[in-house]
């Protein structure tokens, strides 16, 4: 009984993290779940996924309300997501569960340094190069299949670095996350990948906790929401990768 309260507990710190910054969740959820209950790569990998779509959803029906989703921009990269996370999920069969471990863990990394570098640098309104943001919805769609996650965490940044304001990067990203992560989660359960049990008690926890966590971003400074997002991925992402490498 103790295990799945703090299962529930997991999920709810992961709808909180969801809702406030507009990824899926499936980025904190599978280390969390491979440091703290040693769950096997894959099933740490997948098991999250079905609950992105209910926590997703209730985040972004926040967004919406606040007018805070760009739906031509969530058109536009799903097109090219879709096949993308078809593709990555696929994939995932021919590499190695410690390989995907470290991946998400240079990839979390990656997207915290890119935060933390912005931080305290003017938001600008550029003009889009469409010619590159959209053809790149296929590579976040594979990285997103292959990482098990809905691509929010790496959509974010890319519509910021746009010109996209910050809370409207996330809104929009949560939109595209609720609708991109479906063909994933029909890839990996075909796979197997799926705990099913794990995945109700995280996604019970994740339900209240994305619609707070999406009223927590709508009330924030852009400014401390860089910070908070940028500080918690690196310090998270450093210790994950070092979990992995020595093999704890």
């Amino acid at each position: 009984m103790l295990h799945e309260i703090y299962l529930l507990l997991t999920g709810f710190l992961i709808g909180i993290c969801s809702g406030m910054f507009g990824f899926g969740g499936s980025s904190i959820s599978t280390p969390l779940l491979r440091v703290l209950f040693l769950i096997p790569p894959y099933y740490a990998l997948a098991s999250p996924l079905p609950m992105t779509v209910i926590s997703s959803g209730i985040a972004t029906a926040r967004y919406y309300r606040e007018k805070l989703i760009d739906w031509k921009i969530v058109w536009s990269l799903l097109l090219f997501m879709i096949p993308g996370s078809v593709l990555g999920s696929y994939v995932t069969k021919y590499i190695s569960g410690k390989a995907l471990m470290l991946l998400t863990a240079a990839f979390l990394l990656y997207i915290a340094i890119r935060f933390i570098l912005f931080q305290g640098k003017r938001e600008k309104r550029r003009k889009k190069r469409e010619y590159l943001v959209y053809p790149s919805g296929f590579f976040i769609g594979f990285i997103s299949g292959l990482l098990a996650n809905g691509g929010g965490i790496f959509v974010v940044p890319v519509l910021f670095l746009l010109g996209v304001s910050l809370k409207k990067a996330i809104g929009t990203s949560m939109a595209i996350v609720l609708l991109g992560v479906i063909p994933s989660i029909i890839v990996h359960a075909y796979l197997g990948h799926i705990d099913w049990m794990l995945t109700l008690l995280l996604t019970i926890g994740a339900i209240p906790a994305s619609y707070i966590g999406a009223c927590i971003t709508v009330r924030m400074s852009r400014e401390k929401l860089q910070r908070i997002y940028g500080t918690f991925l690196l310090i998270f992402s450093l210790y994950f990768a070092i979990f992995e490498l020595l093999g704890i």
